[in-house]
């Protein structure tokens, strides 16, 4: 993430991540405190590169509210990512017995503010010294997800689900054809 990135989402100039901060952020219990991450991995090494992560922690005070917050790395952002994580995350916290979601957003995160607009044009919002804190209800998790078909994001996820599909076929066509079961793929 570029500093700016960063800055919007750790409301601070942040380099590296403090001890404190790395258990906070990754002991999660699939419960109270959710993450739902995103990944690509690289076919030729299997390494995994993150592209984001959206969260969700309960409130201690009110059990059917939990703060969520969402973080997308700066070469995927604005292609439809982080709504189809938090669309994820709604379902979740939905699965879970959440309601409600508060975010502290920086006034200036136009994305993060626009993305939680899109979900719910009725929330509140506080004003605290540039920091919002914004209230939603979460949406009825729903079937349809025709919105989420159009994004460039699951348009790409399509055609490499669709192309591993097609790839996997010749292989196995392959196989049947010679009879080999080696691990080597076709010309």
């Amino acid at each position: 993430m570029s500093a700016t990135s960063r800055y919007l989402r750790f409301f601070a100039p942040k380099s590296e991540l403090s001890d404190a901060e790395l258990r906070y952020l990754t002991e999660c219990d699939g419960v109270d405190h959710v993450a739902i991450g995103a990944t690509r991995v690289d076919d030729d090494d299997h390494e995994t590169d993150g592209l984001g992560v959206a969260r969700f922690i309960r409130s201690h005070d009110d059990r059917e509210v939990a703060e969520a917050a969402i973080a997308v790395v700066d070469e995927v952002q604005r292609k439809g990512l982080g709504t189809m994580l938090f669309q994820r995350l709604v379902a979740a916290a939905a699965e879970r017995g959440i309601a409600r979601f508060r975010c502290d957003v920086l006034a200036e995160n136009a994305g993060m503010i626009d993305l939680i607009e899109s979900f719910d044009p009725e929330r509140t919002v506080t004003l605290d010294a540039g920091v919002m804190t914004i209230e939603l209800v979460l949406p009825t998790p729903s079937r349809d997800v025709a919105a989420t078909r159009t994004s460039p994001m699951f348009k790409l996820f399509r055609t490499i689900a669709e192309g591993a599909l097609q790839w996997r076929t010749r292989v196995a066509r392959h196989r049947d054809d010679t009879g080999d079961d080696s691990d080597d793929t076709p010309e």
